[in-house]
């Protein structure tokens, strides 16, 4: 299936998010890695053919007002997870369940607070050499 992917302002911190849309299929997947924004438009009824959809074989989320967004960086691996966080409750359960797991190289949780991006580091546990074989003077420039 091919995508477009795209950088727009995010609808609420207008900060920068990704977009990608699904030329094919009309699917698009809109998610902001500074506040935690997410909006999702997928078709949930794939026996019809795109012609004869109706607005009832589409699911339409989108997470307006979101407590935040994580960033999690495990050793043994190039990947890093990002998310959103819903509410101050699930933030809690996230931030209690990282912060006693060994593997963790790296993990943040950053939110719109006043109209500013605020980054909590959680867990800083990155080696001088990072999982990319660069050092800390690699990335400085």
């Amino acid at each position: 299936m091919g995508s477009v992917l795209d950088y727009i302002e995010c609808p609420n911190c207008k900060h920068e998010a990704s977009d990608d849309f699904y030329y094919k299929t009309g699917e698009e997947y809109v998610n902001c890695g500074n506040c935690g924004y997410h909006r999702s438009a997928t078709i949930v009824n794939r026996d019809k053919k795109l012609s004869e959809l109706t607005d009832d074989d589409w699911k339409v989320e989108e997470l307006k007002n979101p407590y935040g967004a994580y960033r999690l960086k495990v050793y043994h691996s190039i990947a890093t997870q990002c998310g959103s966080l819903e509410n101050e409750e699930q933030y809690n359960n996230f931030k209690t369940a990282n912060e006693v797991d060994v593997e963790i190289e790296f993990c943040s949780v950053s939110r719109l607070i006043d109209g500013e991006i605020v980054t909590e580091v959680i867990i800083d546990n990155g080696p001088e050499v990072d999982s990319a074989g660069y050092t800390a003077e690699d990335n400085k420039e």
